[in-house]
């Protein structure tokens, strides 16, 4: 009996031991997983703190409360395309069915007689250039006196010198009356009138015997004299007479006694040379 009491008492102490050590070896394994976690958390750096930007919502935060809706922006209707600018009005006035007719051969210095006879025809007076030729009242060509004066006759009274022959030419004055002979009140003398209102006669139907210059060029002085009454005249070349029968915005469209044909000059040259030239001009009306 005493046996069995110690044999259980050394089995009791031999499992006392066993616990035990048991006991230290695990509180040994966790003291040292203790240590290797702090040594770890020790040496690993901490972690970075980072912050991601919240994408801002487009649709605003709906409130518990009743909101003031904002109107829309009201949207412009489509506008109308603004109408192109008007082009510039393209002028074009010609008065159809006048002949052209020549000076040439038989009156060299006969300008103002052909010019008056076109507008006489388009009128519809049967007249030829000689006959209003003729009919031209004349006076002297310029010659010096025993006084060594050069005298002559004046342009604004006479055709100065013959147009047949040697000659200067005639002015507005006694070629409109002349031509007041064979149409009584239907002459009309625009001399001294503006270039707007000389064309303003063509677009209204009728044409205009006109006083300027050869092919348009500038006028140049070439003599001077004294008439009868003792008046200075001064004659400028290359004058000429031509019938004025249309216009546009570029060119004034004329017959032209030098070359019996209808001849289109710059517009801005007869416009300068006409005015140099007396602004001189005859038409017709009914």
């Amino acid at each position: 009996m005493k046996k069995v009491i110690i044999w259980a008492g050394l089995a009791l102490s031999s499992l006392t031991l066993i616990v035990i050590a048991r006991t230290n070896l695990f509180l040994a394994d966790k003291h040292e997983t203790s240590l290797h976690s702090s040594k770890v958390a020790a040496t690993s750096p901490a972690p970075t703190a980072s912050w991601t930007k919240k994408p801002t919502s487009s649709v605003p935060a709906s409130r518990s409360a009743a909101t003031a809706t904002v109107p829309a922006t009201p949207t412009a209707a489509p506008s109308e395309t603004p109408a192109t600018a008007a082009a510039p009005t393209q002028h074009h006035v010609q008065i159809a069915g006048i002949p052209a007719l020549s000076q040439l051969p038989e009156l060299p210095n006969g300008c103002e007689a052909v010019a008056a006879t076109m507008l006489l025809n388009w009128a519809g007076l049967p007249i030829t250039k000689e006959e209003v030729a003729d009919a031209l009242p004349k006076g002297d060509m310029p010659y010096e006196n025993e006084f060594g004066a050069f005298v002559g006759s004046n342009p604004k009274d006479v055709f100065v010198g013959d147009p047949y022959e040697a000659g200067y030419g005639i002015y507005h004055t006694p070629m409109a009356k002349l031509m007041n002979q064979w149409l009584p009140g239907h002459i009309r003398d625009l001399t001294g009138t503006s270039f707007e209102d000389l064309l303003d006669v063509l677009a209204h139907g009728s044409p205009a015997m006109v006083w300027a210059t050869e092919h348009m060029d500038t006028p140049y002085w070439d003599l001077e004299w004294e008439d009868e009454d003792g008046e200075l005249v001064e004659w400028y070349q290359p004058e000429h007479a031509l019938l004025l029968t249309g216009w546009d915005d570029d060119y004034a469209y004329m017959n032209d006694p030098m070359t019996g044909e209808q001849e289109a000059y710059p517009l801005e040259d007869f416009h300068k040379v006409w005015e140099l030239m007396g602004s001189q001009a005859i038409t017709i009306i009914s």
